[in-house]
């Protein structure tokens, strides 16, 4: 007996972009058909790109990760065990061949599907999970993971009801029994106050002895940061502690390193402002104290 793909599960799909109301459809017959492969052609054949956006708006889509009553995250009837990726070539100008990336991809023993975005221009995939409950902390782990190969994946794809429109390629790339993902990135959960009181180490203590460390750092050029992971963990804490102010305090731990880009540690750094990942100044201190650097 022929054994079952696990791609073949029912998940919703919408009638175009616009289109609130949701409809099952198996997932593994989407990724082959072939019903709107004109469409898309001709989007891939079209240079305007407001004419390539209005024909994109037209095309069926998908909520990969699961069957919804509507089409948000709180309207999530059951999750299909899947996590999209999307790598766009604007966010991986350092790749110059795409066919070879493909190829790459393809490696990933978790990767169950990999094809051609509707414009050609990039990849989308599936990656089963092992905790669908956890989506947005697999997702952050995935995030790692792809950097760590040198791929900038689409951060919108941590949205359990992110669409993905129709798209096709003849050569897209299946593994019906793909391994499951089954990182996730822990995170801290930050310590809450009742009114009125607040926690005896205030912020002015607290930036003296991050000062103390970062000296003892520079002094002794005691890299910390370790791999991407302790990194990320690093400057989420210091941009939740400090804000923008604690942007050259990153800089200044993370120039240590090696693998330091003065332009990627600020444009992470900026990102971390605006999401707010929860890790607390403890988690600095932490990995500190892992390097026998005591302020």
């Amino acid at each position: 007996m022929k054994k079952k793909s696990i791609l073949d599960i029912e998940i919703s799909t919408f009638s175009s972009y616009l289109s609130t109301e949701p409809k099952n459809v198996n997932l593994l017959v989407w990724l082959n058909s072939k019903k709107y492969a004109d469409e898309v052609q001709k989007i891939r054949n079209t240079k305007d790109e407001k004419k390539c956006k209005e024909l994109k708006s037209k095309l069926p889509a998908i909520t990969p990760s699961g069957l919804f009553s509507k089409r948000n995250a709180k309207s999530l009837l059951q999750h299909s065990g899947f996590i999209q990726f999307d790598i766009d070539c604007k966010d991986n100008t350092h790749i110059n061949n795409y066919s070879v990336l493909k190829k790459q991809i393809s490696n990933i023993q978790e990767v169950a599907y990999c094809g051609l975005s509707v414009s050609g221009n990039g990849y989308w995939g599936l990656i089963p999970i092992s905790e669908p409950k956890k989506h947005q902390q697999h997702f952050e782990a995935l995030l790692l993971k792809f950097r760590e190969l040198g791929i900038e994946i689409d951060k919108s794809c941590k949205d359990v009801s992110r669409l993905r429109g129709y798209s096709f390629d003849d050569e897209a790339y299946f593994n019906h029994s793909a391994k499951k993902f089954t990182q996730v990135l822990k995170t801290e959960v930050k310590k809450t106050y009742p009114k009125n009181h607040f926690p005896t180490n205030n912020l002015e203590t607290t930036k003296n002895k991050v000062e103390r460390c970062l000296n003892i750092i520079q002094d002794k050029k005691i890299d910390i940061t370790g791999n991407y992971e302790t990194w990320f963990s690093i400057g989420c804490a210091i941009a939740n502690e400090f804000g923008e102010s604690g942007r050259e305090y990153f800089h200044l731990l993370s120039n240590i390193s090696e693998k330091y880009e003065q332009s990627r540690t600020d444009k992470d750094y900026t990102y971390w402002l605006k999401k707010k990942h929860s890790f607390s100044i403890a988690t600095f201190f932490h990995y500190c104290k892992l390097n026998n650097i005591i302020a």
